[in-house]
């Protein structure tokens, strides 16, 4: 079944900057056509000025669900009436669900990084941590991180502001006496990345040609788990390294799955169908030739 556009079609979709390389709009739309609901997913690119405006204009239309990304996932949480706990809890929000005149903030990104770790059966209870970024996803995973049991985060992130603002909330949660934040390049850095069990990134190196790895392939640990939340047509530079270390390597597309999934439940009250969604992934080329 294909997507047929008419008056009565429902509106979703995605809105950051960048957003050109995002595969949501394929995931989302396989799903809308599946099970028959009259809805498009686009892709809205928009700069920080143009945030509350838009959402504005997504509540006037009547918008069935927006997907928030890379920058704005704080600066969203601002201008939603309502956030759930999880959202609160992180700081940040990735998916708007509209309630009438009514915008609710949600974050999907924690439980979508858990399913992507527990698919590829990664445990974390008991395990040391390296995350890389401290943007609106890297607060979901930190906080997913230490909620699921790693017994020590080393937190990098080059923004000051940002890397205390996550570790400040950090503490307000009482995970204080497990996370450290460092200096990108700082030697405890390497130490803690060569020693821990489970390295992501979280930061936006990767989405542009020619990025810096995130930290440097030397300090990537042999055969632990690696993950990259960036994610493009075959493995980034990152997972590329990780893979020369016999790392186990989880790719950001498996986050985007099931954080849609969710997205995608809270929207419609359905139940994902989360293999179609895999399948249109698949056939956007997210496994490279």
């Amino acid at each position: 079944m294909g997507i047929s556009i008419d008056g009565k079609t429902r509106l979703a979709g995605v809105m950051g900057n960048p957003i050109a390389h995002t595969l949501s709009p394929a995931m989302h739309n396989a799903a809308f056509s599946a099970l028959g609901i009259n809805a498009v997913y686009v892709a809205l690119p928009i700069p920080a000025e143009g945030v509350k405006g838009l959402l504005q204009t997504c509540t006037d239309l009547g918008m069935l669900g927006l997907n928030i990304t890379i920058p704005h996932k704080r600066l969203a949480m601002k201008y939603v009436h309502e956030c759930s706990a999880d959202a609160r809890r992180i700081g940040a929000i990735n998916t708007v669900v509209f309630q009438g005149k009514k915008r609710i903030g949600h974050n999907t990104d924690g439980l979508g990084f858990l399913q992507a770790l527990k698919a590829a059966k990664i445990s974390l209870r008991g395990k040391r941590a390296v995350l890389l970024g401290a943007g609106g996803a890297g607060r979901a995973v930190a906080v997913s991180l230490l909620q699921a049991g790693v017994t020590h985060l080393t937190l990098s992130e080059p923004n000051a502001k940002q890397r205390s603002g996550l570790l400040r909330q950090l503490k307000i949660l009482g995970y204080n006496n497990r996370v450290i934040g460092v200096e990108p390049n700082a030697p405890v850095l390497r130490e803690r990345a060569l020693a821990a069990h489970v390295i992501v990134n979280a930061s936006p190196l990767g989405l542009k040609p020619g990025d810096p790895l995130p930290i440097s392939g030397e300090w990537i640990p042999e055969k632990q788990a690696v993950m990259d939340l960036v994610y493009g047509h075959g493995l980034t530079p990152w997972l590329q390294a990780a893979r020369k270390k016999q790392c186990r390597i989880v790719p950001g597309w498996h986050m985007l799955l099931y954080q849609g999934a969710e997205a995608f439940r809270l929207w419609t009250g359905c139940k994902p169908p989360v293999e179609i969604m895999r399948r249109a992934l698949l056939r956007s080329g997210v496994e490279g030739k």
